[in-house]
């Protein structure tokens, strides 16, 4: 985690609201893997509810009527496979969007909202796997990824659902 991004630090006070236990990882120090060096999750995150997750947290901003960008690196995605891969069975990757809202969306589902140093924020995840599979390239020179907007919005999920046993989670 850095601290100075303020999506990381609205997602950790997120989880502090939902009194969920986490670990937020230190960045400033790569992994190594096997002698290859190894681009570090946000959090580890303890989920009663379900397996424990393995995040990165990729911020956005999201504008009344504009679509939700949902855009990552390969090395996102490689790094995260290559974590649930070493913690095992117990954790599963998940990629948690994290969109600072500007406009009227109250519509949002409120388990999913934060408020934080004057900004809101929605945080919607998406298992690695299902987006490693609907996944296309965006960029080739900037390495980076994307999901298409249908595909999206059927395998993303409020954050909430993952912290409130009365919802119920279509996507685990």
């Amino acid at each position: 985690m850095i601290r100075s991004n303020h999506y990381e630090a609205a997602f950790e006070e997120y989880l502090r609201q939902q009194r969920t236990a986490y670990v937020a990882v230190d960045e400033s120090r790569r992994a190594l893997l096997k002698d290859a060096s190894l681009k570090s999750m946000d959090f580890i995150v303890y989920c009663e509810s379900s397996t424990n997750l393995l995040v990165d947290v990729k911020g956005r901003k999201c504008l009344k009527g504009r679509s939700w960008e949902n855009w990552a690196t390969v090395e996102d995605i490689q790094g995260l496979t290559q974590w649930q891969q070493v913690f095992g069975t117990d954790f599963r990757s998940l990629l948690v969007f994290a969109y600072e809202l500007i406009g009227d969306f109250s519509s949002e589902p409120s388990h999913s909202l934060v408020s934080f140093q004057s900004k809101r924020y929605a945080f919607y995840g998406v298992w690695l796997d299902e987006y490693s599979k609907a996944m296309k390239q965006r960029s080739a020179s900037w390495q980076t990824v994307w999901v298409a907007k249908q595909q999206f919005q059927q395998c993303r999920f409020p954050m909430g659902q993952l912290f409130h046993k009365d919802q119920t989670l279509a996507a685990v």
